[in-house]
């Protein structure tokens, strides 16, 4: 159960109370829907995806996002191939997160199959049919981001044949997407309706459209200005709506995630992926952020175990230009623990790539008993912080060059990171463009939005060559971490998807291998 920060109107529906429900497994059918409880387990069942290990519950911001300029994984080693760019499409992992998202789908299609006709009240009904359309949508946009042309699946498999079914091409389904969210933002709640972001609320919706559709405005389908200004104007649907705001201190919106803390003064935490307990305390439902992607610690005590196997390039370092940006010190941890001692590392003696990602840090769990992998921690899929840059970058690309919104936007962001920093300004289109590339790193980094930032850049494959072998050469890069470069020899162009898994061919016939694969 979260905390509030401050307490609830008693119209405020009970998002806590629903994330408590233990799924293990979808509930059938048959004996689903005949009431709320029965129709509020089904939908947790669609929610439950989100959380599992081979999306954010630790695959997300561990194997499929550790390909990027300011990160990488730091072992000698691997198990994974997907960390190198090496890898083919049997790869277990790739298999596993396009099973867990058709998972997804096809709960959520089973839900609005049976959803109809249940003696459930008509404002839940609609309520819940929204979320579903929702996640439904989202799950697709993930798959479209990752693999491009799949199957566009609209009914349940109860039908074996249902299975058989040709790709639909990823420019049609990014239209699909951005529909179906489109046409569920008011059937959701408003944000302050919820008693956390957990659940989906008209902030997420608007929110992820702005998303959606600066992935449908560069690269690979290039929609162009249309796109842009659709993405802008769903981004500012959440900042006019006026429930949101950047949090004073950017420390505080993740230590409240590691205490589990709803912060409903500022709502800067859109959505939330969440998890809970430590999958020791009679719960399963434990993720692994912070332990994966947090501070190395080679011991479970009151710090929390760590294997620091996210760290950072030297990069980030640099993109931390102003020495009073208040999000270096946070982001980048340059301590870490052994045997029960906090130790530092020494940046004099070329150790800056040892320092790990530090935006989640376990020794701000609340709990007293720790498990070794498993985490009670969130992971922040939507910020307040990210809608500002998007609608900042959204605005700049549909109207040629930075309006005073697109200006202003991002300034609040880093304003709150030093709040003597100058006001942007005479920056043309390009240079404009540039500086949300660089802000994006420095507000967002971690939070499993870079890599895919880059593919739509179009900065992809040379920031994981030219710039990834320039950045190991650099003489402050430590020659004990030098096989961070390995990465490099293996991206190419194709390496802007992911290869149809192995166990998708086996079992549909009607879809055919990506072409670069």
């Amino acid at each position: 159960m979260k905390k509030i920060l401050i307490p609830l109107l008693a119209a405020t529906l009970a998002a806590c109370d629903f994330f408590d429900v233990e799924t293990g497994g979808f509930i059938p059918p048959e004996t689903s829907y005949v009431d709320r409880k029965s129709v509020e387990m089904a939908l947790t069942g669609v929610y439950a995806p989100l959380s599992d290990l081979s999306f954010y519950g630790r695959d997300w911001f561990y194997a499929f996002n550790l390909q990027d300029d300011l990160s990488y994984y730091d072992r000698n080693y691997t198990k994974q191939e997907l960390f190198l760019n090496n890898y083919t499409n049997t790869n277990a992992t790739l298999n596993n997160l396009w099973t867990t998202l058709y998972l997804g789908i096809d709960r959520a299609n089973s839900f609005l199959e049976y959803i109809q006709g249940s003696p459930v009240d008509e404002a839940l009904v609609t309520r819940y049919t929204g979320e579903v359309r929702f996640l439904r949508a989202y799950y697709y946009f993930t798959l479209a981001s990752l693999w491009g042309d799949v199957p566009l699946r609209l009914q349940s498999t109860r039908d074996a044949g249902a299975l058989q079914m040709p790709a639909t091409p990823a420019a049609e389904l990014f239209r699909f997407v951005a529909s179906e969210m489109e046409g569920v933002v008011d059937l959701v709640e408003p944000a302050d309706r919820l008693a956390g972001p957990g659940r989906i609320s008209q902030s997420t919706v608007a929110g992820i459209l702005a998303r959606v559709y600066l992935k449908m405005g560069g690269f690979p389908t290039h929609m162009g200005k249309e796109a842009y200004e659709k993405a802008a104007y769903w981004a500012r649907q959440v900042v006019d709506s006026g429930l949101h705001t950047l949090n004073p201190s950017y420390e505080e919106v993740f230590t409240n995630l590691c205490k589990d803390v709803y912060d409903l003064q500022y709502r800067e935490s859109i959505w939330e992926i969440e998890f809970k307990g430590n999958n020791q305390d009679g719960h399963t439902t434990g993720g692994c952020v912070g332990s994966y992607n947090g501070v190395y610690n080679n011991q479970n005590d009151s710090y929390g175990f760590g294997y620091g196997y996210v760290s950072v390039t030297l990069k980030l370092f640099d993109l931390y230009d102003d020495p009073a940006d208040t999000r270096r010190a946070w982001n980048i941890c340059e301590y870490y623990y052994r045997n029960g001692e906090k130790l530092w590392r020494n940046l004099n003696n070329k150790q800056h790539v040892y320092c790990n990602a530090g935006k989640f840090r376990r020794e701000y769990e609340l709990s007293g008993t720790r498990d070794k992998d498993y985490t009670p921690i969130n992971f922040p899929a939507l910020r307040y912080a990210d809608v500002l840059l998007m609608l900042a970058e959204a605005e700049n690309e549909a109207y040629g060059g930075p309006t005073g919104l697109a200006l202003d936007c991002l300034d609040r962001v880093r304003r709150r990171a030093n709040p003597l920093c100058a006001a942007t300004e005479g920056l043309d289109q390009a240079a404009f463009r540039q500086a949300i590339v660089d802000e994006r790193a420095r507000e967002l980094c971690f939070e499993g939005l870079r890599k895919q930032d880059l593919i739509r850049w179009g900065l992809y494959v040379e920031a994981m060559t030219v710039e990834r072998r320039a950045q190991v050469a650099d003489p402050r890069w430590h020659a004990n971490k030098s096989y961070a470069g390995a990465v490099a020899d293996y991206t190419e162009y194709r390496h802007n998807w992911y290869p149809i898994p192995s166990k998708e061919l086996a079992t549909n016939f009607q879809i055919e291998q990506n072409p670069l694969w």
